[in-house]
């Protein structure tokens, strides 16, 4: 009767023994994973602004201008894995909008974002649940109060201060931020750089403390080519599918 003990422990040991093994082989590929990984670099301007023909002009003549093609808005946060810290982006060109100028001055403008098509190195599901996509599949930023373009000199940028309200997971916030203007031949080319604090627009970033944890807050990242001729059509991704939704446009 006391034969079976033995190996019962021996059983025991290599059981929790397995189990070690797993867990490190598990911890030590995501700490690879997370050296491994490379965000992309922060979005920029093209810096085209010195082939401009005028010494100085208008950064944007007088009239509508589109958000259109080449457009870029998404975030960057960093990320905790197993005591490592990355950097996770996500990124779509499916952005549409407008401003109006009028004497020199943005008038007004809106922008939105299709959130279900931002891509990252967060899994769907995960993207699903942080931004809720399925109940809020956009987000959008309207200006508040005029903006002073006034004249951009060749191979230069002007910066300038903006105010909107941003809607994001259904619920709007104001938001203060600073633009960077560059005129690109017949367009207009702004970057923008706006602070997401998670818990400002109710975004639960909750997880598996040692697995990998969201730091707020994330920077919302926005490059926008307007031009005065057709833009981008307004275009909802599916959230369930991950493919345009019924009878949206394609980007």
């Amino acid at each position: 009767m006391v034969g079976p003990k033995p190996r019962r422990r021996r059983w025991v040991r290599w059981t929790v023994g397995t189990v070690v093994v797993v867990v490190l082989l598990i911890v030590g590929a995501l700490s690879l994973s997370v050296h491994l990984s490379s965000a992309p670099a922060p979005l920029a301007l093209p810096a085209v602004g010195a082939a401009a023909s005028a010494a100085s002009r208008p950064a944007a003549a007088d009239g509508t201008w589109n958000v259109g093609s080449g457009s870029v808005a998404g975030w960057r946060a960093q990320q905790i894995v197993i005591g490592q810290e990355s950097t996770l982006t996500g990124r779509t060109g499916r952005v549409w909008g407008s401003i109006t100028v009028a004497g020199g001055t943005v008038t007004q403008g809106s922008f939105t974002v299709d959130m279900a098509a931002l891509t990252s190195g967060l899994s769907q599901s995960t993207r699903t649940s942080v931004f809720d996509v399925a109940a809020h599949p956009t987000a959008s930023l309207v200006l508040v109060g005029p903006i002073p373009l006034g004249t951009v000199p060749a191979g230069a940028v002007e910066h300038l201060r903006a105010a909107g309200t941003l809607t994001l997971h259904g619920v709007s916030r104001a938001v203060s931020f600073s633009v960077a203007v560059e005129s690109a031949g017949g367009g207009v080319d702004v970057l923008a750089d706006i602070s997401l604090p998670f818990a400002r627009w109710n975004i639960s970033i909750q997880g598996v403390p040692w697995l990998g944890d969201l730091q707020s807050p994330a920077t919302i990242e926005v490059l926008l080519h307007l031009t005065q001729g057709m833009g981008n059509p307004a275009s909802v991704t599916s959230a369930i599918t991950g493919g345009p939704g019924v009878g949206d446009a394609a980007p």
